[in-house]
């Protein structure tokens, strides 16, 4: 897309230095948090939550790259969604905000915000809500 080609080269570079910062935390957060032991109250011993048949290999592509890509993107979809709201500012060429219609306010408030919360590190949790348990 012609909008997306437009960026500056510097925040490409941000994006995807920040976007990769946020995927190695999302596999390490899971290696801490999620690793824990549970204890097994007819063997009266303490054992991993994960099925111990795992290979490190396993659990590295089915677990800590899953959250790697998915932060990765929820983040980089962040940095998109900022761009497009700077992008429809300028394209509207408004001196003042008054001017701009509902909807085309809508549009850049929703893709600020959306922006916002993907660049803080947040949308996976924002996606993840509507999740059933």
């Amino acid at each position: 897309m012609k909008i997306f080609s437009e960026a500056p080269f510097c925040y490409v570079v941000i994006a995807l230095f920040w976007s990769f910062y946020q995927g190695y935390r999302g596999a390490v957060e899971h290696k801490l948090f999620y690793n824990q032991k549970t204890y097994v109250e007819a063997t009266k011993e303490w054992r991993d939550s994960r099925s111990p048949d795992w290979t490190c290999c396993q659990q590295f592509i089915v677990l800590y790259l899953h959250d790697f890509v998915f932060r990765f993107v929820c983040t980089m979809a962040g940095f998109v969604s900022l761009y497009f709201a700077y992008y429809l500012l300028n394209t509207f060429e408004v001196k003042d905000l008054v001017q701009l219609s509902a909807g085309s306010s809508a549009l850049i408030a929703s893709a600020f915000i959306v922006g916002v919360i993907g660049v803080g590190g947040q949308l996976h949790h924002v996606i993840l809500l509507g999740k059933k348990i």
